[in-house]
């Protein structure tokens, strides 16, 4: 009898645990009573929900002004738990969110930042021919849900500089993966320097055919985002999200549509580029420093690239620098020759050919094209051609400045 007892008491105790551990908040509080302990200067209040459903978290607050401490209000995690996941072979995240997010950068304390950029030839872009798996199926999952993710109100300063950036709204709806599919659901992005906002797909002219996309992106990149950009540029993204894509999968379009890349149905991609005029939309200087290269104007592109790991082919092209237009010379551009790869072009002037050449290995963090000509004329000569359209003896005093100023741009290597 004293065994039977003993026995049940176990049972009953093991139960409890396991409700306290799964059914209640008591995990949560654990990990939170942690972190003040070892923070003194964050409160945690109102810690609610469970590891089946979810938590959620009234408001988290930290930081050494008592008058402006940042703080997180209303985080909520909403999910349907493992064992119904198991049990019915979905993962759904009900809802997912913010109410208030008021965060001053100062209050982390000094950061110390590194940075490494790495970048491998090996690198393949998308090509619409390659599939794989569904990440449902890695999951041993029929789908993956998404019915709300909702971040309202983020406000991120720093008291210590002029930095601000400000998110009213982030909202994601209704996306939903399966084995065969992908619904990508609406997106909404709300802030001072992007906003995002998608649509129906709409129909499209790619090439010859016609294309029905699934979903359109249109979004802003406002100035606020970095200093070099000097209005506010739209760009539209029409896509498609199929297990095994035979029509193109993607469409971009910007600066008032003279700029499109999109993908074909043989998996290869296109560039066109019609009359775009860089300097109108980002400041050479400010994105490339004081000694930036000047912006080719009237800029005209056609280029493909193929399949998987194909060349990339530069059709045809023209551009003006000054009062010079240069004809950009068709080839083609093996990925594995990236680093030793250059785009050029060429003007034929009555001094002769006129050389413009742009390193491709390090575009577009740095752009810096060199001139060099045929009849092997001084620096000062070419430049003069090419932004004045004479013979350098021929400028004024404040063109002459004008074309020295240019040498350590184009001509790294001479001093003025």
């Amino acid at each position: 009898m004293i065994l039977v007892v003993l026995v049940v008491l176990a049972i009953v105790a093991l139960l409890l645990i396991r409700h306290v551990f799964v059914g209640t908040a008591v995990p949560f509080r654990f990990v939170a009573s942690l972190v003040q302990k070892a923070n003194p200067n964050i409160k945690i209040e109102g810690i609610s929900g469970d590891l089946s459903t979810g938590p959620s978290v009234k408001s988290i607050t930290w930081g050494d002004d008592p008058a402006n401490r940042s703080e997180i209000l209303d985080l909520r995690v909403k999910y349907n738990g493992w064992a119904n996941a198991k049990a019915t072979k979905r993962i759904v995240i009900e809802d997912v969110g913010v109410k208030k997010a008021h965060i001053d950068l100062a209050d982390f304390g000094p950061v110390t930042r590194t940075t490494t950029i790495s970048s491998s030839p090996g690198n393949r872009p998308y090509s619409s021919s390659s599939s794989s798996s569904s990440p449902a199926t890695d999951l041993g999952m029929d789908s993956i849900e998404v019915k709300q993710v909702l971040v309202e109100d983020v406000l991120i300063t720093n008291r210590h500089s002029p930095f601000r950036l400000s998110i009213p709204k982030v909202s994601w709806t209704g996306f939903k993966m399966t084995k065969d599919s992908v619904e990508p659901g609406e997106l909404v992005v709300e802030s001072d320097r992007l906003t995002l906002h998608t649509v129906p797909g709409r129909t499209v002219p790619v090439g010859k055919e016609t294309v029905t996309y699934q979903k359109t992106l249109n979004g802003t990149v406002e100035p606020l985002l970095h200093p070099a950009i000097l209005q506010p540029i739209d760009f539209t993204l029409d896509y498609s999200f199929v297990p095994e894509v035979k029509a193109p999968a993607f469409h971009f379009s910007t600066a008032d549509g003279k700029v499109e890349i999109d993908t074909n149905a043989d998996g290869s991609r296109s560039l066109h580029v019609r009359n775009l005029n860089p300097a109108e939309f980002f400041d050479a200087r400010k994105l490339y420093g004081k000694e930036a290269a000047d912006f080719p104007a009237d800029l005209v592109i056609e280029a493909t690239a193929a399949p998987e790991d194909g060349p990339l082919t530069v059709v045809s092209g023209s551009f003006r620098l000054g009062v010079t237009t240069f004809q950009i010379e068709p080839g083609e551009i093996a990925a594995t020759d990236s680093g030793k790869a250059a785009l050029r072009a060429v003007s034929r002037t009555g001094a002769g050919e006129i050389h413009w050449t742009l390193p491709l290995k390090d575009w577009p963090v740095e752009c810096r094209p060199v001139f060099s000509s045929e009849r092997e004329l001084d620096p000062r000569e070419i430049l003069a051609r090419v932004f004045a359209g004479k013979k350098y003896e021929e400028l004024s005093v404040d063109e002459k400045q004008a074309v020295d100023a240019r040498i350590p741009v184009y001509f790294s290597s001479i001093a003025p």
